[in-house]
């Protein structure tokens, strides 16, 4: 199939076809072809308000635009390789379908800022949506506290058990983290919000007075990024920019799945989950283990791959495009996905979360209380280095008695 940008030559080698565009037909199929459609029914209509289109032709991209999106939704609508992308899906459609009408929408646009419009506007939705589950996380979370505060719990440093605390606190901490994860995505969400289409190839149209902010209002922007040169920069910076906001909620995820690790092992027991979180083992029928806790875990740190292969990809470019930006993408796609399902997955998690209370309060042994003694000897006029001192003698040679009074005592049976 001959491709937008060939001429009457030859074909392009496969090689190199299958090399140069890798999955970004398939990511595009996917996942950005509703983006794309969304963006392309706002550029026709500008099209057609500045004169470009007829009302005539402006109905039958807009009813084939339609039809595109409703056979996507069937599973009927395919990008496939040779098309390169999704941009080159719907106009060869259309062209096919409905003749001359379709060599027009791309007039005043190149795919590089349809790409970065689709884009933009798939980040947005997923921002927002990650913004509205890190609150209810938040709010599910929080609303436990309560009932949990009454719950007494061993707190740890350097992952030996240190002062006293209690469930509530241990949850509520977390649930302080999401709220505020969505003052990070907040700011994301304030710097993308702005339309980079119709800055074409990176350097504007000449010759033609398009309406930018028609289309940025069309498609519910909140203003238009102005400088052409500029929306080509923004690809990958803006990428990373909300995958930064992302990373917030994602490392207290992986660092909540740390503690419910430690917490639901057999040594300790002190939390679980039912039977229908956990899983099994293949060999040793008596294994729950708690495997969506590993994997969260490790994702943490998988989204931080992704994110760390954006910046890396764009470090160095200089201005306008290049190819390299083309790999963003399925990073980018795969590192959303990952940060939605993770918190879906807490979202269920934490209701279901059970507290085992004889176990945390037959956990609350005298060496987490230590630092309370140092401090009352502080309240009874004690400098504290010298209270510390004094708390600190006390406490090892009190345990020195009991280990000893212990060896004894199994030394006579």
């Amino acid at each position: 199939m001959a491709k937008l940008w060939q001429g009457s030559g030859g074909g392009l080698h496969p090689l190199v076809e299958a090399y140069t565009v890798g999955e970004d037909y398939r990511f595009d199929g996917e996942y950005l072809l509703p983006y794309d459609l969304k963006a392309s029914e706002a550029h026709a209509t500008m099209l057609q308000k500045i004169g470009v289109l007829n009302a005539k032709e402006l109905e039958t991209l807009k009813k084939a635009l339609e039809e595109i999106g409703d056979l996507w939704k069937k599973g009927e609508f395919k990008v496939t390789r040779s098309q390169e992308d999704g941009h080159t899906a719907i106009e060869q459609y259309i062209t096919e379908k409905y003749g001359e009408v379709g060599k027009k929408i791309h007039t005043g646009r190149s795919r590089n800022d349809q790409s970065m419009t689709m884009i933009r506007l798939y980040s947005l939705e997923c921002l927002r949506e990650v913004r509205k589950m890190v609150l209810a996380l938040a709010a599910a979370a929080e609303a436990r506290v309560p009932e949990l505060k009454s719950v007494p719990m061993p707190g740890y440093t350097h992952m030996q058990r240190a002062m006293p605390t209690n469930v509530g606190t241990w949850l509520g901490s977390f649930a302080a983290g999401w709220t505020d994860s969505a003052q990070f995505l907040d700011g994301a969400i304030r710097v993308l919000d702005q339309n980079p289409l119709g800055s074409a190839a990176g350097f504007g149209i000449n010759g033609l007075q398009l309406d930018r902010d028609e289309t940025s209002k069309l498609m519910g922007l909140a203003r238009t990024q102005s400088n052409p040169m500029y929306c080509g920069l923004s690809r990958g910076m803006f990428e990373n920019v909300a995958l930064q906001a992302m990373s917030f909620p994602m490392v207290l995820s992986s660092r909540f799945a740390t503690d419910m690790m430690m917490f639901t092992q057999q040594e300790t027991q002190f939390l679980a989950l039912p039977d229908n979180f956990v899983t099994g083992s293949s060999i040793m029928p008596q294994k729950k283990n708690y495997d969506l806790f590993e994997i969260m875990r490790a994702n943490g740190k998988v989204f931080g791959s992704f994110q760390m292969q954006i910046q890396e990809t764009i470090i160095g470019l200089g201005s306008g495009y290049h190819r390299d930006l083309q790999c963003t993408k399925k990073a980018f796609i795969e590192a959303c996905d990952l940060c939605v399902s993770t918190l879906r997955l807490l979202q269920e998690a934490i209701p279901a979360l059970m507290v085992k209370e004889a176990k945390l309060k037959g956990a609350m042994t005298e060496d987490l209380f230590v630092t309370d003694e140092v401090y009352k000897l502080v309240a009874a006029g004690k400098p504290f280095r010298e209270a510390y001192g004094e708390a600190k003698e006390a406490f090892f040679k009190r345990k020195a008695e009991q280990e000893a009074g212990a060896s004894a005592k199994a030394a006579k049976h």
